[in-house]
């Protein structure tokens, strides 16, 4: 397991390159430095028979049903954004919009 965290703007914009993304030679996603978000990237490689789901569940110690992951994602500060540019996104921002994420043990579950 590796992980890294990543700053980004726009929140309709991947922050990975899927598998599928890879063999259609689409272009790896550019992760922005000076971004008003924070994303943590964890990559697992796992064998035969384990489910990611569960590897997770065990690093963030928070439920992995899908009614309790979207109901974060819902409630993520970012979301506020979804259809906007970067541009526009960093515009609302600036006019004072007040936009942060705390990452803390509470953001991972601990």
């Amino acid at each position: 397991m590796s992980w890294s965290l990543l700053r980004y703007t726009d929140p309709d914009l991947p922050l990975a390159q899927t598998d599928e993304d890879f063999l259609l030679g689409l272009d790896t996603p550019q992760i922005e430095e000076g971004g008003k978000f924070l994303a943590l990237q964890i990559r697992l490689q796992l064998g035969t028979a384990a489910y990611a789901t569960m590897a997770l569940r065990e690093i963030t110690k928070v439920d992995t049903s899908s009614h309790v992951q979207t109901s974060l994602t819902v409630a993520s500060e970012d979301q506020a954004f979804r259809g906007l540019s970067g541009t526009e996104v960093g515009e609302l921002m600036t006019a004072g919009e007040d936009v942060g994420m705390d990452v803390g043990e509470d953001a991972v579950g601990g």
